[in-house]
């Protein structure tokens, strides 16, 4: 079974935004949902991680931010501790 949404978020992304990494600690929450859609249509990320996650895990990352994001019915807000 592949992984979730969340796992994969937590796991790929959470290495770097976290409190203390190298990067801003992020959270679905932090953006509307066509937000975080443009900013990686857009490849607005700073960082290359296309060695690290492939498109279709950006795929299932992307759509759970989406899911998670401030303008949805679950917002969440703390899976990455600030």
């Amino acid at each position: 079974m592949a992984e979730d949404g969340a796992t994969m978020f937590k796991q790929k992304c959470g290495t770097c935004h976290v409190k203390g990494g190298q990067a801003a600690p992020v959270n679905p929450a932090d953006k509307a949902a066509i937000v975080w859609n443009k900013f990686f249509q857009r490849g607005r990320h700073k960082v290359d991680f296309s060695q690290t996650i492939g498109m279709d895990d950006l795929q299932v990352i992307v759509q759970y931010l989406k899911d998670h994001a401030a303008d949805s019915d679950q917002p969440a807000v703390a899976v990455i501790p600030r």
